[in-house]
């Protein structure tokens, strides 16, 4: 889809906050997603693994602070960054005995 087609689909579905006419989008995309399974499956799976990668941050964020670890700015960055969830609980696992923060981000 060229750059200026995919800009004009987001200027007309923007959301207007008109009631109304939110619901019309709405439905437009409903009929559009279950037209095609295979995207409405491939946009599930994303939010399912987006759902999970925020978990997995929170439950290290929490382990860390539980443990007294404080995380530095730029710790705290890469955890927000991450996207790998093997990485995510990898660091979960190490920051139940490591010394300090920096060293459970290994």
């Amino acid at each position: 889809m060229s750059t200026t087609a995919r800009e004009e689909l987001l200027w007309r579905f923007a959301r207007t906050g008109d009631p109304e006419i939110d619901a019309r989008q709405d439905r437009i995309l409903e009929v559009l997603l279950s037209a095609n399974p295979k995207m409405k499956q491939r946009l599930v799976d994303e939010g399912r693994l987006e759902g999970r990668l925020d978990e997995a941050r929170a439950a290290l964020r929490r382990v860390l602070a539980h443990r007294q670890l404080d995380l530095t700015p730029e710790d705290a960055a890469r955890i927000e960054a991450c996207a790998d969830l093997a990485t995510l609980e990898r660091w979960f696992g190490q920051a139940l005995t490591a010394p300090s923060a920096s060293q459970a981000l290994r």
